[in-house]
């Protein structure tokens, strides 16, 4: 009896460990801290201007080297940076952050496309603030599909558009899972009609 008594506690404390790492390795969320959001803020920023090229200068291969270099940097250090906050404080949630610092972080996650695994991860832990209705639905649709189409599958929500060719219109890049229901699809995320979107890149 004794000798059962003992495997008994044994495994107890074998499962309640168990359950502690799984506990003190979620990362629950609290708010940000004033710095933090700061940071975000700049990173945000920063990430914007790189986006905005010189129409003028895309013939010339050394600006565009330098702006893909300096992108690639600036968005490397951006998803280091939100790696370290999300260990500290989780992934941001509307209620304890606003609307702002949320965008923020979700935009270095979305452009860190060099850590598929991270941006996975990353849309797990949105998906868990949805559920508590503490984040923003086109978020979630917009890191779905660049997940997808970084691991090489269809896309749901049709939000990753590019070009073939030069003179090709705009469209889903990868392929649509559900063609057929993309609208109705993008109305449950918010996001209007597919041709809405396809339409305001090309006017």
């Amino acid at each position: 009896m004794g000798r059962i008594l003992k495997k008994i506690s044994f495994y107890g404390i074998i499962c309640f460990g168990f359950i502690m790492i799984l506990f003190t390795s979620c990362s629950c969320s609290k708010p940000y801290s004033e710095e933090m959001k700061t940071e975000l803020a700049r990173m945000f920023k920063k990430d914007q201007e790189l986006q905005d090229w010189d129409v003028k200068r895309l013939e010339d291969r050394k600006y565009t080297d330098s702006m893909q270099t300096e992108m690639s940097k600036t968005v490397r250090a951006n998803c280091e940076t939100i790696k370290k906050y999300y260990k500290e404080c989780g992934y941001p949630g509307l209620k304890e952050n606003g609307r702002d610092a949320c965008v923020r972080f979700w935009l270095v996650v979305q452009h860190s496309d060099h850590d598929v695994i991270f941006q996975e991860k990353m849309l797990k832990a949105l998906k868990r603030q949805l559920k508590k209705k503490n984040a923003l639905v086109r978020n979630y649709a917009y890191l779905y599909d660049r997940v997808m189409k970084n691991k090489g599958k269809k896309q749901k929500y049709g939000t990753q558009l590019g070009r073939r060719t030069g003179g090709e219109k705009m469209h889903p890049i990868p392929e649509l899972e559900f063609p057929d229901k993309v609208d109705e699809l993008r109305k449950e995320m918010g996001l209007g009609t597919l041709k809405e979107y396809v339409d305001s890149f090309e006017n």
